[in-house]
C-alpha cells in the first residue's frame, strides 16, 4: 500500500472514533423532564424528578415511609 492511502485510512478510522465517542457523549447527558417538582407525599418536601413519570405516590424517607404506613 502507498503511504498516503495509509494515512487517509488512519484519517478515517480517527474521525470514526471521534464521532462514536461524541454520540456515547450525548447519550450520556441526562433528559430533562419538564413535569415539575415532585414532593413527598407526607412532608411535601421537593424532591428530584425520575424518569418513571409522574411523582404520585413517593417518599422520601424512611421516617416518611413509616408515617405513611402508620396512616
Amino acid at each position: 500500500m502507498h503511504r498516503s492511502r495509509l494515512r487517509n485510512k488512519l484519517a478515517e478510522g480517527r474521525t470514526k472514533v471521534t464521532s462514536r465517542v461524541s454520540e456515547r457523549a450525548k447519550s450520556l447527558i441526562p433528559v430533562e423532564i419538564d413535569t415539575g417538582t415532585d414532593k413527598c407525599m407526607m412532608c411535601k418536601r421537593k424532591m428530584r424528578a425520575h424518569r418513571r413519570g409522574a411523582g404520585d405516590g413517593r417518599i422520601c424517607s424512611p421516617a416518611c415511609a413509616q408515617a405513611w404506613a402508620a396512616s
